[in-house]
């Protein structure tokens, strides 16, 4: 069985667990503080981030489009990146949109809502929220708004990493209770919606909610859990 070693919060560890489900595979999550840099998780991953995936024979391998890559290549049926190399470019190019862009702005507003006041002790900003989200979400959702399809498949209707990488980092949105604005965003909601609607991002909903409650509650991730995740 795999282990992905990071909290459920994670843009990233979301979109490795969701990955996974759609691949059919079993795994475990073992809970990882990516603020805590501590010598065992520098040994697993020098660069201090998450997810890590741990094989059965202890293997590791770091950064979660490293690790959908291999899986892909070692596990792949069903296929989640296009075969065809222009449409493969393509998902290639939206994951790397989303795993910058997107996360960013997705993650700053994570942290402004839950983090930040729970480390500061000091209340939410509304209208430092407010702001940041007027100036920087629109160049980047209106692009998304512009391309999302009316299905969950935004390259050549073929289910995959791209859509993945693009939900995942939307997720932290609700989580931090702002979700993504339906009346400004519509058609980039709706699919979003639809992809955290497939059973594979379902299953994850409850480590999310408990990920939050805790990163709230007292600045830092969960700690002494572990959580197993099948398709």
């Amino acid at each position: 069985m795999y282990i992905v070693h990071g909290p459920a919060a994670s843009p990233f560890v979301r979109k490795l667990c969701i990955f996974l489900g759609e691949k059919g595979l079993a795994f475990e999550r073992r809970e990882l503080d990516p603020l805590d840099k501590s010598p065992r998780f520098l040994a697993m991953n020098p660069i201090g981030r998450v997810p890590i995936l741990e094989e059965p024979d202890g293997n590791l391998v770091s950064d979660s489009s490293v690790i959908c890559d291999y899986l892909e290549r070692i596990h792949p049926t069903p296929p989640l990146f296009p075969v065809e190399p222009r449409a493969r470019a393509r998902a290639l190019w939206l994951e790397e949109y989303a795993d910058t862009k997107l996360v960013e702005i997705c993650a700053r507003v994570y942290w402004m809502q839950v983090l930040i006041p729970a480390r500061s002790g000091q209340p939410v900003d509304a209208d430092a929220v407010k702001e940041y989200v007027d100036q920087e979400f629109p160049t980047v959702l209106g692009y998304f708004e512009s391309c999302a399809p009316a299905t969950d498949a935004i390259v050549d209707g073929q289910f995959g990493i791209a859509d993945i990488a693009l939900a995942s980092p939307i997720r932290l949105l609700s989580l931090a209770g702002d979700p993504l604005d339906a009346s400004r965003w519509p058609r980039f909601d709706a699919y979003t919606r639809r992809v955290l609607a497939r059973p594979a991002a379902v299953a994850l909903h409850e480590a999310e909610l408990h990920a939050t409650e805790v990163f709230g509650r007292t600045g830092n991730a969960p700690t002494g859990t572990t959580a197993t995740g099948t398709a």
